[in-house]
């Protein structure tokens, strides 16, 4: 069953870090890295040692990292730090959807032990404040999603130091829609990442990896990722009530840049988005995606996720209902026990609904697709007892097509 951890928010524009008496450069916190130990993190089984193997992207929205880590630094387990990222304005609806991120982080902790991180994606980040209304009074609040990480590996590295680098699946159920920039290359419009690390030992342990502008050719001739700045901004719970701290940086050298590894991913579709149930069943365990943008003019293909190759699929027949209009909320239990219909059963289109799926590996491929109507919906059902309402024994996301 999908499960998924998301609130509701807002993290956007972060002036160019220019020095001024407001930036603070942050004393004695640097330390350098080692060689990162790679894992995958998946929101529903864990964290697992080894090379990546997750199904996120394929496309790479975000990258601000260079290939080369030098320096890293420690929070207390009472601290957020918010970095800043853009994305270009090219989706109808002014969204940009998450479905995995990388980054990269170190402790000083002697023991191999584990760590608990939280990442949360805002909607926006103001220079001189943090997200809007992020937290007045000792809580976070309104994060876009927020992700709680248990079980990252801690440290026992050598000369006291351990690295990683891990790749966080959040397809199936876990993917995060924040904002574009609503002026085409304003460069403006940023949203907020928070980073808080908690090493089960009082804090001030473990931290992120720190950008780097710095490659083989020399300083200044990496190209960071888009909305990418050599601040950050520091928020402390521990302060209630006055918990913005300040901007701060790291001194501006091309090594140690105030901007944290992160690696974004994406679907690379435009105008076509996850939409997950907003409070999934039993039963609500498939995963649905698309090959290409639903245009005029194309021919898509539907189909569920195999995950990997280890997926079982029960039912009896799968099959899409496409519709016009479609809610995260649901439309009552019409489609079977434990299931959560998300297309608008009086929108649904023909010819023919639903369309049968057919393969291991259940999919569909439309005709050539004439005019379309604004947004179109999709979902995925499996059904025992025939194609019909009430006996859907599976379900999954809907994805929405914007025309």
């Amino acid at each position: 069953m999908k499960t998924f951890l998301i609130a509701t928010l807002t993290c956007a524009a972060l002036a160019s870090p220019t020095l001024t008496a407001q930036v603070q450069k942050a004393q004695g916190t640097l330390h350098r890295t080692t060689a990162p130990i790679a894992g995958t993190y998946s929101m529903t089984t864990g964290f697992e040692l080894g090379a990546p193997k997750y199904r996120s992207g394929p496309a790479t929205i975000f990258d601000n990292t260079d290939g080369i880590g030098y320096y890293f630094s420690t929070l207390s387990d009472t601290e957020e730090w918010i970095d800043t990222v853009a994305f270009t304005a090219t989706e109808l609806n002014g969204m940009e959807q998450i479905n995995g991120f990388e980054f990269n982080y170190c402790t000083l902790l002697p023991g191999p032990g584990t760590i608990y991180s939280e990442v949360r994606f805002y909607n926006d980040c103001i220079t001189g404040a943090g997200p809007t209304g992020w937290a007045f009074g000792g809580t976070i609040q309104n994060a876009a999603c927020a992700y709680g990480l248990a079980g990252l590996p801690g440290g026992g590295g050598p000369f006291g130091i351990s690295c990683f680098n891990i790749n966080i699946d959040l397809m199936c159920g876990f993917e995060c829609s924040v904002p574009q920039e609503q002026t085409p290359g304003g460069t403006t419009d940023f949203i907020g990442v928070g980073w808080m690390y908690f090493d089960g030992v009082g804090g001030g342990n473990a931290g992120p990896a720190l950008g780097s502008t710095w490659t083989s050719a020399g300083p200044g001739t990496a190209v960071p990722g888009y909305g990418t700045q050599d601040i950050f901004e520091l928020m402390d719970l521990a302060v209630v009530g006055a918990e913005w701290q300040g901007s701060f940086f790291f001194g501006g050298g091309a090594k140690a840049q105030a901007n944290f590894d992160l690696v974004l991913y994406g679907d690379g579709i435009r105008d076509t988005d996850v939409v997950n149930e907003g409070v999934p069943d039993i039963n609500d365990v498939l995963c649905l995606g698309s090959d290409m943008e639903f245009r005029s003019g194309n021919a898509v293909t539907w189909a569920l996720d195999d995950l990997g190759g280890t997926a079982v699929f029960p039912s009896a027949t799968y099959a899409m209902l496409v519709g016009t209009n479609g809610s995260s909320a649901g439309y009552g239990s019409t489609a079977g026990p434990g299931t959560t219909l998300l297309v608008d059963p009086g929108s649904l289109v023909t010819p023919p609904t639903p369309l049968v799926m057919s393969g291991i590996v259940p999919s569909v491929t439309t005709p050539t697709l004439p005019g379309l109507p604004p947004t179109i919906w999709a979902q995925a059902m499996g059904f025992n007892g025939g194609v019909g309402q009430g006996n859907a024994a599976e379900a999954s996301n809907a994805l929405r097509h914007n025309n």
